[in-house]
């Protein structure tokens, strides 16, 4: 009956450290996620540079910037705003203008040059649309290492 009771109390702290760990390697901290559509073809890379921080930053915004294409496309002004950085205001506003400014341009394929981040959590993005026409983003990381876009009023750095 001892062994048993030392067993289980060894074992129990175990198996919690196992399944915490095993939660954070499986999480994904973003809040927003692809829907089931419209489809999206967004090439993500990294400007040239001899630094390694814009390849580091478009492969973990790449997400964002694949969600904001397809909300983009959908006329989804609402997914759009919930894209931008919550300590921003005016989110919704702003949704709604880029939906009524590059919807019509977000049909096609699509690629996003992250450029070399001046300070960190902090980068620029080129979105280059099939037809031809480009727009710039902001996008800012908070403290948990979520990318969001710099989407109405605020300051980037202050999440």
């Amino acid at each position: 009956m001892r062994r048993r009771n030392l067993w289980a109390t060894a074992a129990a702290p175990a198996i919690l450290v196992t399944t915490v760990l095993t939660w954070w390697l499986v999480r994904d901290p973003a809040p927003y996620a692809l829907s089931g559509g419209p489809a999206v073809h967004l090439t993500v890379r990294p400007e040239k540079s001899r630094y390694p921080e814009a390849g580091e930053v478009a492969d973990e915004a790449r997400l964002l910037l694949e969600v904001y294409v397809q909300r983009l496309r959908a006329g989804d002004a609402d997914g759009l705003a919930d894209l931008g950085a919550p300590w921003y205001t005016g989110r919704d506003r702003a949704a709604r203008d880029l939906v009524d400014r590059y919807r019509a341009h977000a049909g096609g394929a699509a690629e996003a040059i992250v450029r070399d981040p001046a300070v960190p959590d902090l980068a620029g993005v080129e979105l280059r649309f099939g037809d031809g026409r480009r727009q710039t983003l902001g996008i800012s990381r908070d403290h948990d290492d979520v990318w969001w876009l710099q989407l109405g009023d605020g300051d980037p750095v202050a999440p």
